[in-house]
């Protein structure tokens, strides 16, 4: 397959079935370096965290580690995806989500929250999930699972999603409620450590339960490709996110994906429950 071929089917991928796998975007020097970051982070969190966090792991806010700045505005990835056809990126926000050993499943979700807006309901990607796995994934130590078309297409699976990132969910305190239960529509995404999942926001995913004795980190980001041509109800919903958290250092490298938004309409309300499809 020639690299236009290439880059079009990942396209495909991508806005058909709601994600696609980059292969070898981080080079094993790079790599080194996040694991061992992330590591030191994921050593501090307090057990409260954990007991907090069952279901996900953690969820440590990357402007707690500003040395990842660099790679939320990775030259490689960003170029990558603009050759797929979408440019004009802006970043929301991140998180270091990691499974430790012997942890129970990621619910099923999804993450994005205005779905009152008409457009959530079009083919055009609003918000876009970078996974950066620092480590290969199996389904032993608790992939990535998605529902492919989840994203357009209405699923059974949409009927639960009321009750998506309660607190009861991220303690995992029911283990046999249906949001952890497998589902035969479902497609095992696994990868090598340094290779990164590009996946549409609205797709339903979750992961598998980490029965290893190793932790499983990945570092999530989301972004909004084609920023200037979103709805300005989305464009004004984006800015809400600020970088007044992040280092000063990190907020230079940021400016260019910032979400900058100077008109005068008011952002469409943060709504995580899905409507029926109209």
């Amino acid at each position: 397959m020639n690299r236009q071929n290439y880059y079009s089917e990942k396209a495909r991928q991508y806005t058909e079935e709601g994600f696609c796998v980059l292969e070898n975007i981080l080079e094993p020097k790079d790599l080194g370096l996040l694991k061992s970051s992330c590591e030191e982070h994921l050593r501090a969190l307090s057990s409260e965290h954990r007991e907090k966090e069952r279901s996900t792991g953690s969820m440590i806010n990357l402007a707690e580690i500003p040395e990842l700045a660099g790679l939320i505005a990775n030259k490689k990835a960003l170029c990558e995806f603009e050759k797929m056809g979408f440019g004009d990126v802006r970043f929301s926000s991140g998180y270091l989500i990691s499974k430790p050993p012997k942890s129970p499943p990621l619910f099923w979700h999804f993450d994005w929250a205005a779905w009152g807006h008409p457009a959530s309901f079009e083919k055009i990607p609003l918000q876009t999930f970078f996974m950066y796995y620092l480590v290969d994934t199996t389904i032993d130590n608790g992939c990535l699972k998605v529902i492919p078309r989840s994203h357009l297409e209405e699923h059974p699976l949409h009927e639960m999603m009321r009750s998506a990132h309660s607190d009861e969910l991220k303690k995992a305190t029911n283990l046999e409620s249906k949001e952890f239960q497998s589902h035969p529509d479902e497609v095992n995404v696994c990868v090598k450590a340094g290779d990164l999942v590009i996946g549409d926001s609205r797709i339903i995913h979750g992961s598998h339960p980490n029965n290893s004795e190793l932790e499983r980190p990945v570092i999530t980001i989301w972004m909004h490709p084609e920023f200037s041509s979103l709805p300005e109800e989305l464009q004004a919903f984006c800015k809400r996110h600020n970088y007044s958290d992040w280092s000063k250092e990190a907020q230079k490298i940021l400016e260019p994906l910032k979400p900058i938004y100077e008109g005068n309409k008011d952002a469409a309300p943060w709504n995580r429950i899905r409507p029926k499809m109209r």
